[in-house]
């Protein structure tokens, strides 16, 4: 066993409806290309739709990210003043009750 090279595995020969097991040839796990004009899009156009469409999307999604974040920081700010004003209020409302 030491010495053997392995082999490539093949997925069993599918049965037949019958039940019956045949002398058909099992499928090799192997990539062979298809000379067939029909084809109208090649692989390489499909890729780059492929990488420009998620390269849309991210940018669009980051896009959203970025206003999203940007109207939580003037929220952020609002609120801040907001708590300042009530802050001073009090204060003055303090040294008004202390005299």
């Amino acid at each position: 066993m030491h010495g053997d090279t392995p082999q490539p595995m093949t997925p069993p020969a599918p049965a037949s409806a019958s039940g019956a097991t045949g002398t058909s040839q099992p499928a090799t796990m192997e990539f062979k290309a298809v000379d067939n004009e029909s084809e109208t899009h090649s692989g390489f156009n499909l890729m780059v739709a492929a990488y420009a469409a998620i390269w849309v999307i991210l940018m669009g999604w980051l896009f959203l990210l970025w206003r999203k974040q940007s109207a939580l920081h003037t929220r952020i700010d609002d609120l801040e003043r907001e708590i300042d004003k009530a802050a001073e209020k009090a204060e003055k409302a303090a040294k008004q009750g202390a005299r």
